[in-house]
């Protein structure tokens, strides 16, 4: 007899393993299917050089949310992290004198980082602490509305089911009071500035030294494809501080044995509670009959009966790929929504270059003390290109005219500096993010992205390297490069877009992925979105896992899951 179960997630994502686990600590037959051979998603650890294990797509931890870990039990379950400290590191290229060689910040000295920004603005030194307490604040006062599932806007809007109707306006009327409350008049307007303006006009109003702004602006130009005084670029900024672990506010953490470790530690507390994880299983679409969700089809031909599915793809994927023509020009708001997807923003400029090391790079602004010996820059976040704000504008013009950037931006991170486990000894893993790679024109032309457009790139971004730290280069035993086109092909992130789906606000909350899904449930029955394509957006949060399965288990408990 073939097996049937309650749930059936497409993708074992860091997302989709979260919904997993908590439906099947209700009791729930959970399986999860997963087309590669390693789970994780973006958030997975592959050994593509032998003895050297690469965060392959993310690479940090911080916006996960802690009662997630708890609730999961995720540090029995294997899961383990470093505290970076310091966090982040901008050497200068051409210093105008020997104090301004570099900038390095803490994560957790106040007076480190005071006397670190005076050697460039004792203005800039003073305003920090109070930029990140506000920016903080601003954080705290939202985190109801960030981190809980928007309101059902398409059951607000129907005319039937007049109960349900008043309890969704109601429930959104005592949440955006409650964030409101708590932000008062200057926090609002605050908050509505980030949601509108561009990181440098935000940056502008606390700081005057360049490699102060440009260093803080790469937050909110990771991952999208925007230039530092495009409008959306302020929320990004926030986005990314949206986190914290162990009492920590935003703070950056590497996982031990890389990214796939938060991964394998939330499928082990799933299949502790029963959960069945699938690899090698590709969904080649979701079964959809009588407008209701009947289970899965894969690609070998076999048949799942699900009596719910969730799909962790992106809304692109799973509108366009995983459900049938026929079924989405069925009605009219299906039809609506395959076309809004389509439409939606999901470009992005970001390659990832991950590299085996035979040792540290030394920088010239702080030469290593003696050979391949870690110094405190080694452990974070390493800036380069982003001495300035005209430096970050012109690598995003140029990728503008289809051109990768000359002079990209680069963040660098080392996490064997403290993670021992995921290169052999003196030996070390660097991780690259980088900018700008066009994959699509803005007239919506994909670019052609070719082995020689890939080792063009590839030496812009060690010449660049060199340039801070020379004989990098020498060091490089073996490399991993993922263009916009690779993320989405081996990924499945449409358009390379690290974050499901770009972060406009004409995507975020309610109108994520579009006013018809936007609490997760889809006008489809029983069909579910658990994936970053949802509120609150890309990161490795584990919420839109979280917030997905907090309602199939609310319309399970009251046999709502087949109807909308």
């Amino acid at each position: 007899m073939k097996k049937a179960y309650d749930a059936i997630i497409v993708g074992a994502g860091h997302n989709g393993l979260v919904t997993s686990a908590y439906l099947a600590r209700q009791g729930l037959r959970v399986l999860v299917c997963e087309k590669r051979p390693v789970i994780g998603g973006a958030a997975c650890t592959e050994e593509i050089i032998k003895d050297f294990k690469f965060s392959r797509a993310s690479y940090l931890l911080s916006l996960f949310r802690p009662k997630i870990i708890d609730d999961l039990n995720l540090r029995e379950h294997g899961l383990k992290y470093y505290f970076r400290d310091p966090s982040s590191y901008t050497p200068i290229k051409h210093p105008v004198s020997h104090d301004q060689r570099s900038l390095l910040l803490s994560s957790s000295d106040n007076q480190f980082n005071l006397k670190q920004i005076a050697k460039f603005s004792k203005r800039d030194a003073e305003n920090f602490n109070k930029y990140e307490e506000w920016l903080l604040k601003i954080c705290r006062d939202i985190d109801e509305l960030i981190h809980s599932p928007p309101p059902d806007l398409a059951q607000m809007s129907k005319n039937s089911k007049r109960a349900n109707r008043l309890q969704a306006y109601v429930y959104t009327t005592k949440l955006f009071y409650r964030t409101f409350n708590k932000l008062g008049f200057k926090g609002s307007t605050d908050l509505y500035q980030l949601l509108t303006s561009s990181a440098t006009r935000i940056l502008d109003q606390w700081f005057e030294s360049d490699v102060i702004k440009a260093t803080l602006a790469t937050d909110g130009l990771i991952g999208a494809m925007l230039g530092p005084y495009d409008r959306g670029t302020g929320y990004i900024l926030l986005h990314h501080v949206m986190g914290g672990l162990d009492g920590q506010a935003n703070a950056w953490y590497y996982v031990q044995g890389g990214m796939g470790g938060i991964s394998n530690a939330i499928a082990s507390s799933a299949r502790s509670a029963g959960v069945e994880i699938r690899t090698n299983c590709s969904v080649k679409h979701i079964d959809v009959r009588n407008s209701k969700v009947e289970g899965v089809v894969l690609d070998n031909g076999e048949e799942i009966k699900g009596k719910l599915v969730a799909s962790n793809a992106t809304a692109y994927i799973t509108f366009q790929n995983l459900i049938s023509d026929d079924i989405m020009k069925s009605n009219e708001e299906l039809s609506h929504l395959k076309q809004h997807v389509s439409q939606m923003d999901y470009t992005s400029g970001t390659t990832k270059i991950n590299l085996a090391l035979s040792g540290l790079p030394n920088f010239l602004a702080d030469p290593n003390r003696k050979p391949n010996e870690l110094e405190p820059h080694h452990q974070c976040t390493i800036h380069m290109n982003s001495e300035s704000i005209a430096g970050l504008q012109t690598a995003y013009q140029e990728a503008l005219g289809g051109k990768p950037s000359q002079n990209p931006l680069i963040e660098m991170v080392i996490p064997s500096s403290l993670d021992p486990t995921i290169a052999p000894k003196n030996c070390h893993v660097a991780l690259l993010f980088t900018q700008y790679t066009p994959y699509r024109l803005p007239n919506g032309k994909h670019i052609e992205i070719t082995n020689e457009y890939k080792e063009n790139y590839y030496r812009s971004v060690i010449k660049s390297i060199e340039e801070y730290a020379p004989g990098f280069e020498k060091l490089i035993i073996g490399r991993d490069m993922l263009f916009p086109s690779d993320l989405e092909e081996q990924f499945s992130l449409t358009g390379g877009n690290i974050f499901h789906g770009a972060l406009p606000l004409d995507q975020l909350y309610s109108f994520r992925p579009a006013i018809s899904c936007s609490n997760h449930r889809t006008p489809i029955h029983g069909l579910y979105l658990c994936g970053s394509s949802t509120h609150p957006g890309g990161g490795v949060t584990g919420m839109p896992g979280f917030n997905a399965a907090s309602i199939i288990l609310k319309d399970w408990v009251h046999k709502k899951y087949t109807s909308k």
